[in-house]
């Protein structure tokens, strides 16, 4: 399926969900008469409003460079925010009928039960259960208010929440490590997706904050842009300070060949990140070295084995391997071929993650890695999955700061 196929089916499923709500709300206000009647109207606009624009998105590429940045924050992020709280509110509607679904099933079998129908029916018609009903039906309304409101109040403290990011401290065991990397640091940032929702001067902090850290070396596994050629230059003006003593290093994602790939490269190659396209590199600290592996976006229908297989070819020896790699999707395929650890971004921690169970994220990335954020182990290879910095598909994240990682190897 390429590019223009899926953007078009997921037009389809965006517009039958909010043809769904739209619809649900109706019905809603209709049911209650206490509601105006203008409500019905205004939600009606409201749905309109901010649905126009997916109809001129089918027929027309729109590129957000094009707005101006007053534009962007008065039109563009209310779009945004919209379509992200009211999937929340769908997908929370979906998961309540999913719950409800057995219990409307005993409803509808013991209705073929003339006897228990009948005692359902004179249950009905008693004082207690009226004032069960009323109070039941009361509750749904505030809980579906509380839902609406708390999905749009979390899209928009997510805008503004964006760049609030975390600095995460991490000790990796290597079973093989040289003394003279005992303690060695690995400053890791990824997913920069440079855009009119990721500037420069916003780079420019987050290189600061990673060259505050101090690390001996530096990587940045992947998707320097969003979508566009022209974002890897303030891309390249960003990251053209950033300092570590033994390189910077990177990878190429799966964002950076949306737009002219080649020009990404050479770009991102010239501001000083140096990018391993299927190649290796050797660190030398002292009398010792280890392995820094760069293997290029693997794309879903690609063979993750002939990827590795190129960028080890040149690997003839026992001493530790570090890989970067834009997708966190292949640790098993990893793990047969002896790289300690493995160095990936891609998910941004889920982005917009509406829960926390254990070690199980809820999340729409969830659907796609069972690798979304923090430190993952199989067999003898390890995996680091950075939130990264930057946003995709809406500018905003929820329960997901940004995230800049060091990592100290031991």
């Amino acid at each position: 399926m390429n590019r223009t196929t899926g953007f078009f089916i997921f037009q389809i499923l965006v517009t039958l969900i909010q043809w769904y709500l739209h619809k649900r709300s109706l019905s809603s206000i209709k049911s209650n008469g206490k509601i105006p009647p203008w409500t019905s109207r205004l939600v009606s606009f409201l749905f309109l409003l901010f649905n126009a624009p997916l109809l001129v998105l089918l027929f027309h590429r729109v590129f957000l460079t094009e707005f101006s940045k007053p534009f962007l924050y008065a039109a563009v992020l209310p779009f945004y925010v919209w379509h992200g709280a009211t999937f929340f509110i769908f997908l929370a509607l979906g998961i309540l009928r999913i719950l409800k679904l057995p219990f409307d099933m005993i409803y509808q079998l013991g209705k073929l039960n003339h006897p228990l129908q009948r005692k359902i029916i004179a249950m009905k018609s008693t004082p207690g259960y009226e004032h069960f009903d009323k109070s039941r039906r009361v509750f749904l309304k505030t809980g579906a208010v509380a839902l609406s409101a708390y999905s749009f109040i979390g899209a928009a403290k997510g805008v503004i929440d964006r760049d609030e990011y975390d600095i995460i401290e991490k000790t990796v065991q290597i079973a093989n490590l040289p003394d003279e990397f005992k303690g060695f640091t690995v400053g890791l940032m990824s997913d920069i997706h440079s855009s009119v929702f990721m500037t420069k001067p916003e780079m420019d902090d987050y290189v600061a904050a990673l060259n505050n850290l101090k690390t001996d070396i530096i990587f940045v596994p992947g998707d320097f842009v969003n979508s566009q050629t022209e974002e890897v230059y303030p891309f390249a003006e960003a990251f053209s300070a950033l300092r570590a003593p033994y390189g910077i290093y990177g990878c190429l994602g799966n964002h950076d060949y949306f737009a002219d790939v080649d020009v990404v490269a050479k770009e991102v190659d010239a501001c000083g990140v140096k990018l391993l396209r299927d190649g290796a590199v050797k660190i030398h600290k002292g009398n010792s070295f280890i392995n820094v592996i760069g293997v290029d976006d693997i794309p879903m229908s690609g063979k993750p084995e002939t990827y590795l297989a190129r960028a080890l070819s040149s690997v003839q020896n026992s001493n530790p391997k570090i890989l970067l790699c834009h997708k966190p999707y292949f640790l098993e395929t990893i793990a047969g071929h002896n790289i300690d650890l493995t160095l990936a971004g891609h998910t941004h921690g889920g982005q917009v993650v509406f829960a926390k169970i254990g070690n199980t994220y809820i999340s729409p990335a969830t659907l796609f890695s069972k690798y979304v954020w923090g430190l993952y182990k199989f067999n003898n290879a390890q995996m680091y999955v950075t939130r990264g910095i930057g946003t995709v598909g809406v500018p905003f994240r929820v329960n997901c700061p940004p995230e800049i990682t060091k990592i100290t190897l031991q």
